[in-house]
């Protein structure tokens, strides 16, 4: 799961995010809806610790993300960014599965486990 409890970010008088509490549960869709500027992405780049919240804690599963190491905790969230994250190259499936092959699985098991991952969510 991941947990929000009264997360800020301030931008000098800016309140991209404003005391937001919210728990995600594991193996669930969720789904941030608002209008441009309203802090979505600001949210989920706080996730993986790309921006600092300026208050309030971020816990997956418990832990305090705040106590991980970045790079492992990156690397343990799949998620695709708007616009400018998927790797023109690449297909959607190569883009998904490829932070889990930078991890150490195969080619196929990377693409395997993506593929069913997706097909398990949408049935």
């Amino acid at each position: 799961m991941i947990s929000f409890s009264a997360v800020s970010k301030n931008y000098a008088e800016n309140h991209a995010v404003d005391s937001f509490t919210l728990d995600m549960p594991s193996r669930k869709i969720t789904v941030l809806m608002g209008l441009s500027g309203s802090g979505k992405t600001t949210l989920l780049r706080m996730i993986n610790k790309m921006v600092e919240p300026s208050s309030g804690t971020i816990t997956i599963d418990g832990n305090d993300i705040q106590e991980l190491d970045s790079v492992k905790l990156r690397r343990s969230i799949g998620y695709v960014l708007q616009e400018v994250g998927l790797l023109p190259h690449k297909s959607v499936l190569e883009n998904v599965s490829l932070i889990a092959k930078i991890s150490g699985q195969t080619d196929k098991d990377a693409k395997d486990n993506a593929a069913s991952d997706a097909q398990t969510r949408w049935d």
